[in-house]
């Protein structure tokens, strides 16, 4: 995201005396790495990556692929950004595909056996998902998609199925008390949909769960409600459930006590069954 209002000098200084900020590229890219070999070839692209946004001056994408190398060369590499994380502009569709390729061979294990190609794939994604998101400077959209496209053969090449491979679990959040579809929880479901369209699994399982508000009773018809609206939204695209599940307040994603509104409880959870 390009930096469009206003002064860049005064947009940089209210970022920084915001503490968040990570611009030093040469001091992330001098760090020591102590992770694997996909760590290490991941914290070089990230810093690439950065590199060329310092030449673009887009001190928020510096930020997020400094921020990211950073993660890298201290051994924990962050998973690839999700497609719903980005208000993307172009190529929607595209992107949701090659997000579910990456996903799929990281959990396969590519990252092993291929980690410079899958360091690739994932750096450059996450960069044509920047590019796709800012939504006006084509060539660069182009060339970002291109040097994905070029990267990813070799990493999903290398995958090996393994016996107990995890699948990716999507979180899909409601507000405080409802149970309808917000924008951000249609972003997760086109990214279910990609993945089931990619990895083709035979069950999908839906567990609805709330925060410790209310009685348990309604909590329990509250946490179906939101399980049934993912239903539905699925069943719309192809995608059939084949197990519907409400906790309610019970078995929270995140422990409470009673009578404790967390957002991180007011959710739907979805696996898949290879």
């Amino acid at each position: 995201m390009m930096i469009r209002k206003g002064s860049i000098i005064v947009a940089a200084g209210a970022m920084l005396l915001s503490g968040c900020a990570n611009w030093d590229v040469d001091g992330t890219a001098a760090m020591s790495d102590k992770g694997d070999a996909f760590a290490k070839a991941l914290h070089k692209e990230y810093i690439e990556r950065a590199k060329f946004e310092v030449h673009e001056a887009d001190w928020i994408s510096v930020d997020f692929f400094t921020s990211r190398a950073k993660l890298a060369a201290e051994g924990m590499p962050p998973a690839p950004q999700m497609p719903s994380e980005r208000s993307l502009q172009k190529d929607i569709p595209e992107i949701n595909a090659g997000y579910a390729k990456l996903a799929s061979a990281l959990s396969a294990g590519a990252s092993k056996v291929s980690p410079v190609a899958c360091a690739k794939s994932q750096a450059w994604l996450e960069h044509w998902m920047e590019q796709a998101e800012e939504g006006h400077q084509a060539n660069d959209i182009a060339w970002t998609r291109g040097e994905f496209m070029k990267a990813i053969p070799d990493c999903v090449a290398k995958a090996k199925p393994m016996a107990a491979a995890p699948t990716p679990a999507f979180h899909i959040y409601f507000p405080f008390a409802g149970s309808s579809l917000t924008d951000d929880a249609k972003k997760v479901i086109a990214d279910i949909v990609s993945f089931f369209s990619a990895e083709k699994p035979k069950a999908v399982n839906l567990a609805g769960h709330t925060d410790t508000m209310g009685s348990d009773a309604l909590n329990m018809k509250l946490g179906q409600k939101r399980a049934d609206a993912v239903a539905k939204a699925l069943k719309a695209k192809k995608v059939n459930p084949v197990s519907i599940t409400s906790y309610g307040e019970t078995n929270l994603p995140k422990p409470t006590a009673d009578n404790v509104k967390e957002q991180e409880n007011r959710q739907v959870t979805v696996t898949f069954t290879k």
